[in-house]
């Protein structure tokens, strides 16, 4: 008989081998062992254990679900502050074969957090929407709706328990079909090179090493030895096979602090942009969090 019970360490290797079961053969699926669950979810500041419930067969792990008070990370690295008005479930992980497993994880989520305070509960079990302080670099069978069919399952059911929108990426797009875009991105940059050459900024391209981005490179404006902004860009293949065309995600902007306020992200990103065409892009998504 399944029980759910509160995490306990003695728990991490079933917890370890659950993830790799579920998620293996899926699209992007990275292999965890205990030092990574360790490392990105028991050790890190704002991890409760009473807030990771394990559902066990004696003492076999048939499936977990990890909850709490939704955090914003990227105010409060620490994870932290949070607001027990809005609850976060970070991940429910279970055999898409065992869907009642996935619907009764759901329903203890939502019945601790409601109990708890929570009037509204996001279901968002990816590192992508306010998990961060979990899972991050590691949830990629997640990370795609509609590639996973574990992710298709919890989509599902999801909605079966009530939820009316799952927490997505909502990433901005330029399809490079339509002219009047390209049209407008280069009438941007004619007006941003000037700045680029008075502020003497020199443009670089270097190859990034990156989990789940593959042939990654990434764009950096540098004035001799210092890099001034920089943004990254490659093939996303998860979307690609998706939409059946060549999707680019544009990640990694960033600006030095004292070079902020002139433009230079915008300029990064549209050098990307530029280098995505030129390397066989149909299109790009952003992909970063909103508030950030």
């Amino acid at each position: 008989m399944i029980q759910l019970q509160t995490y306990r360490d003695n728990y991490l290797p079933g917890l370890t081998d659950i993830w790799n079961q579920t998620f293996v053969g899926q699209p992007n699926f990275v292999r965890v062992a205990q030092a990574d669950l360790l490392c990105r979810v028991v050790r890190q500041p704002s991890f409760e254990p009473a807030n990771l419930t394990v559902a066990a067969e004696e003492d076999h792990v048939r499936g977990f679900v990890h909850f709490g008070p939704r955090s914003n990370f990227w105010h409060d690295p620490s994870g932290l502050r949070a607001d027990p008005t809005e609850g976060q479930i970070y991940a429910v992980v279970a055999p898409e074969t065992d869907r009642s497993l996935v619907c009764d994880l759901i329903a203890f989520a939502v019945d601790q957090l409601t109990a708890a305070g929570a009037r509204r509960i996001l279901l968002g079990p990816s590192w992508v929407y306010g998990a961060q302080p979990f899972y991050n670099g590691i949830a990629g069978a997640y990370e795609f709706p509609g590639l996973s069919a574990a992710r298709h399952t919890l989509v599902d059911l999801a909605a079966d328990a009530g939820f009316e929108r799952l927490a997505e990426y909502d990433t901005p797009e330029i399809d490079f079909a339509d002219r009047a875009q390209l049209d407008h991105l280069q009438a941007v940059g004619e007006e941003l090179r000037p700045r680029q050459r008075e502020l003497g900024l020199q443009l670089s391209v270097r190859p990034l090493v990156s989990t789940f981005l593959s042939r990654r490179e990434c764009v950096d404006l540098v004035r001799g030895a210092e890099t001034v902004a920089t943004a990254a860009y490659g093939l996303w293949e998860e979307y690609s096979r998706e939409y059946s065309k060549r999707l680019f995600g544009i990640t990694s902007v960033q600006v030095a602090p004292r070079w902020r306020g002139k433009g230079l992200g915008k300029l990064a990103v549209l050098r990307a942009i530029e280098a995505a065409i030129q390397a066989g892009a149909a299109g790009v998504h952003l992909h970063v969090w909103r508030d950030n």
